[in-house]
């Protein structure tokens, strides 16, 4: 069963309950669960025990991700593959492997594998000249750098909270500039340690990197207060009623990229959004109901956003990998 199915199929076992955890958990994925049903006006014991079992049915993953931008001297770049026939699964996998890949999907079109990859120079170099085109099944391949992030997908609100209940989330909390880090290798076992579970509490954080619990404390939350650490809600779109995802290739005049961006941006049925270089300027993800809803989009994209010379869209088939976190093989 594909990944998809299966969370259509679950999809159907979700009620507003369990969509409004999964709505809270995506503004606060380390809020505990007393929090939550406090803000939610819930039983603490219904949230807590749906907050489990969301969390081990694997319809939302809490992990932690350094934000791009905050790494000295590293960069992210899209790669789109084409694949022989028969080998799209082989070479997804294979990029799905990779620690620097953060998204790994197969989309509609010409056998295509659309991975985002993120490293150092040298690192993304190795894997554009040597690993990518010695994976089997690779017939070429083209890179995009991105250049800007108007959003990713820890950052889409799809509209299950109401703006007064988002509010009382992130109440107090002032947006903080990120600064490049180095990162220390203390800090380096934290990370991964939150990249598996990024609700991981800090003792067992200390316990999992050889740490006293103060000083994991006193570390992950240096780490989280200078912005370079953020806690990434994992949600496959279709598990709260996204079935749908398509990617959208847009080129413009250089001039018109930055206003065409900020508009495009103001839908929240939009979960990625980056100008990238290359022959297409803006890269998009959208989301939707149903392929209706998706034509309907597209007609009304053309007609209010003034500028696009050309848009291509491709719908997303299988992923294998979402936020940094491989999807598992029982999720398809």
């Amino acid at each position: 069963m594909t990944e998809i199915a299966k969370l259509m199929a679950m999809n159907d076992e979700l009620d507003e309950i369990d969509r409004r955890i999964i709505g809270y958990l995506q503004v606060d994925g380390r809020a505990p669960f007393s929090t939550i049903a406090d803000v939610l006006a819930l039983p603490d014991r219904t949230v807590s025990r749906r907050g489990q079992e969301l969390l081990a049915q694997g319809a939302i993953q809490v992990t932690g991700l350094i934000e791009r931008g905050a790494l000295a001297r590293k960069e992210a770049m899209i790669v789109r593959i084409t694949c022989a026939p028969g080998m799209n699964t082989i070479v997804a996998t294979a990029m799905a492997n990779l620690d620097e890949s953060i998204f790994v999907y197969l989309t509609t079109g010409g056998n295509e594998c659309l991975a985002e990859i993120f490293g150092s120079t040298a690192v993304i170099t190795n894997i554009m000249l040597n690993v990518i085109p010695g994976i089997p099944g690779v017939v070429n391949s083209t890179t995009y750098g991105c250049l800007k992030y108007y959003r990713t997908a820890a950052q889409w609100n799809p509209g299950i909270l109401t703006d007064a209940e988002r509010a009382k989330i992130i109440v107090d909390r002032l947006p903080r500039p990120i600064k490049e880090i180095e990162l220390l290798a203390d800090d380096q076992l934290i990370l991964e340690t939150l990249s598996k579970n990024g609700r991981a509490t800090f003792d067992q954080i200390a316990r999992a990197c050889g740490l006293t619990e103060p000083t994991a404390r006193r570390k992950t939350a240096q780490l989280l207060d200078s912005g370079a650490l953020s806690i990434h809600a994992v949600v496959n779109p279709a598990s709260i009623g996204f079935s749908v995802e398509c990617w959208l290739w847009i080129k413009c005049a250089p001039a018109d990229v930055s206003r065409i961006a900020e508009e495009i941006i103001l839908d929240n049925r939009v979960r990625y959004l980056a100008t990238i270089s290359g022959d297409y300027q803006i890269l998009s993800e959208v989301t939707m109901t149903n392929r209706k809803d998706l034509n309907a989009y597209l007609e009304e994209l053309g007609n209010k956003v003034k500028g696009i010379n050309a848009l291509d869209s491709y719908i997303l088939i299988e992923a294998f990998k979402r936020s940094g976190r491989k999807v598992s093989s029982i999720d398809k």
